[in-house]
Parts: C-alpha cells; structure tokens; sequence
C-alpha cells in the first residue's frame, strides 16, 4: 500500500482542487455510514462524553486537565469503531498496535494545551475570575454564547490537526509525520476542510444552548463525514 508519507506532496497538491461542494458528497457518505449502526454510535458518544464530564468532575482543575488529556484518547476510540463500522460492516473497538497507542497517548497531551487557549480567549470574554469558576465547576452568570464562543474556539486548531488520531491508529505513522501530514491535507483540501470546520465550530460553540446534546447526537455523524473525507483524502 502506498504510504502517505510517500505521497504527501501530491496529495496536497491534488486535494487543491477540490471544491467546496465535496464536504456535502463527504456528508452524504459519511450519513450513509451512521446509519449502519445509529444506535451504537450514539451510544458510544454517550460514553465517551460521559466518562470525560466524570473525570472532570473529579477534582477542580486537576480533573479538567486530565478529562482534557483523555478527551482525544476517548475521540480516537471513536475513529476506531467507525472505521470498523466502515471497512468491517461491524462497529468493534479492536485494533492499533501497543507503539501506536502509546503515541494517541502522547499526542493526546495536545489536549490540555488547547484547552488552555481556549480559556485563555474566555478570560478576553468573560473575564478571568468567570473562567476560573468554570474550571473549577462552578455555575458562573455569563451569557451562553460567550461560553460557545470559547468552546469553540479550538475549532482552526482542531481542524488541521483532525486527523492526526487516524493517521497514528490506523496508518501506524509516527507522531511528527501525523502532524506534518494532516495540516498539508486539510490546508491543500481547505475548500471543503472549512465547510468541515464550519460544522464542528456548531457542534461545539451550541452546546451551551442544548446542554451537550448538540455532541452528543450529530457529534457522531460529523465524526463519521470526517472518516469518510480521511479515507477520500489519504486513499
């Protein structure tokens, strides 16, 4: 099998070409995948949600490091099941190899740093002592868009940096050339990479507004758009 690395540069160069209209062929597809096992995707985001608010929950900001540090670990089990889903008709959680593993453990650690972004531009917005209270699990009096705003400002970051996990877990790629490669896609491919981001900025930034439903139901029908546009973009 052709490896990306090999063909980094002509996949950047060819993926310049796509228009934006691709995303909504990638929605298309990636709807046709969910609905291969609706309810046991749901399921599995329910979990995933649930098992990161529980660790946050835990203690203060400590626990919200570590549920930061775990969110991808949790996202990348979600990649896992759906490329089951996609390749095997069977939504299994088996798969990867004990070095690719440990390297979603590292990457994950990106987690945490975004995270700090992200609160870095909602003290700008609602100010430190607000934010503060947030990390610490309090229920402060802000408006509910200011909140979304910051929760959804890791979208440009997250977006480039999308399929770092599928590379890791599903191509055995070292975390540097994970890196390198995604942000040559999605910057090669940015007409329909911003429809993508676009869609992921919603399903976060509206959580506050449907208290985490928005993640919870279309988050796993974005994710399986995502896996459909890896494997147009890294075939």
């Amino acid at each position: 099998m052709t490896t990306v690395t090999s063909t980094r540069a002509t996949y950047h160069q060819a993926n310049k070409s796509l228009p934006a209209k691709e995303a909504f062929i990638w929605l298309k597809e990636g709807w046709q995948l969910f609905i291969k096992a609706p309810f046991k995707l749901l399921g599995l985001s329910f979990v995933t949600l649930f098992a990161a608010g529980l660790i946050q929950a835990l203690a203060g900001p400590i626990g919200l490091g570590i549920s930061k540090w775990v969110g991808p670990l949790l996202a990348t089990v979600m990649w896992l099941a759906i490329a089951n889903l996609a390749e095997n008709n069977k939504l299994r959680l088996s798969g990867g190899t004990l070095r690719s593993w440990t390297n979603v453990a590292l990457w994950s650690l990106t987690g945490p740093v975004i995270a700090w972004i992200q609160f870095q531009i909602g003290a700008m917005l609602m100010g430190a002592d607000s934010v503060a209270a947030l990390a610490n699990g309090v229920v402060v009096d802000v408006p509910a868009w200011k909140v979304g705003l910051m929760m959804g400002s890791a979208t440009p970051i997250n977006l480039l940096l999308l399929f770092v996990p599928m590379l890791l877990i599903l191509k055995h790629r070292s975390i540097p050339a994970s890196f390198t490669n995604s942000i040559a896609v999605v910057v090669g491919a940015y007409k329909p990479m911003l429809i993508i981001g676009a869609m992921i900025f919603l399903t976060v930034a509206l959580a506050p507004y449907t208290f985490a439903l928005s993640g919870l139901v279309f988050g796993p029908i974005v994710s399986c758009m995502c896996f459909v546009a890896y494997q147009r973009l890294f075939r």
